[in-house]
């Protein structure tokens, strides 16, 4: 499935079909990121996530494409009949760490 999400995101961003959510646009205000960036993020970075829940399209979470260590992420939602940027976020080190290029969630700690 995941798979299948992240083809159909990027055929459809290829064909100019692509939304954003308010919040997204907000967030990229906010945080000083273009829409061809995020575009590019989505083209051409690695998916470090997908989220499927119950009821819900499912969200694919894609680095920005840099050889650095990334500096935002963008999760957006396989929906029909256009993909959604649900939001636009930068790269926390207490959430994220990069390894071998790829950002991955931090192991929480237990007490």
């Amino acid at each position: 499935m995941r798979e299948l999400a992240i083809q159909y995101i990027r055929k459809n961003i290829q064909k100019g079909c692509l939304d954003y959510s308010q919040h997204a646009i907000e967030r990229m205000l906010e945080r000083g990121i273009e829409d061809s960036q995020v575009i590019d993020c989505i083209l051409k970075g690695k998916v470090i996530e997908e989220q499927n829940f119950v009821g819900q399209d499912i969200k694919i979470l894609f680095q920005e494409a840099t050889i650095n260590t990334p500096k935002f992420y963008a999760v957006v939602a396989a929906a029909f009949p256009r993909p959604v940027v649900v939001t636009v976020c930068n790269s926390k080190n207490e959430v994220w760490e990069c390894v071998n290029g790829t950002m991955q969630r931090r192991q929480k700690k237990y007490d």
